[in-house]
């Protein structure tokens, strides 16, 4: 059954299971995991709802390689402020190369950043290229993926 969004609003202690007419997909990225696979890279955003963020690069030289930082919405831009970046760089001569190259050794690293990312709500959601792909979000943003 669905509800006016101020009957909601009224009933919400009274009515479990209040449903608004919102669509989740329009109210922005929080608690969303949206992964953008572009040529030959793979980038997974996990937008907590506390203003966190992080973004695994799943297709890179460095492995692990994930982001962490911060994000906000403004005019219908995802701002993301990156903070700390971690992962594990290449040791030695690659054993395989592809898109990226493969070592047999990786040496962990941990490093603090300052980078900004834009990225756009609605053509995220609109998604007209098939670039990306949204689900709920498990677990937190500042874990290792």
């Amino acid at each position: 059954m669905k509800f006016a969004p101020a009957l909601c609003a009224l009933w919400i202690l009274t009515a479990p299971g209040c449903v608004t007419g919102e669509n989740p997909a329009q109210s922005g990225p929080a608690n969303r995991l949206l992964v953008r696979t572009v040529a030959s890279s793979e980038d997974a955003f996990a937008f907590c709802g506390n203003g966190q963020v992080r973004v695994e690069y799943r297709i890179s030289e460095l492995r692990p390689h994930v982001r962490f930082g911060t994000w906000s919405m403004q005019d219908g831009q995802i701002q993301i402020r990156w903070l700390k970046e971690k992962g594990g760089e290449p040791v030695g001569s690659p054993v395989f190369c592809g898109s990226v190259c493969e070592h047999n050794e990786y040496r962990p690293f941990e490093r603090i950043i300052d980078q900004s990312e834009q990225l756009s709500w609605k053509e995220i959601r609109q998604d007209t290229d098939s670039f990306w792909t949204m689900e709920p979000l498990q677990g937190t943003c500042d874990e290792m993926p």
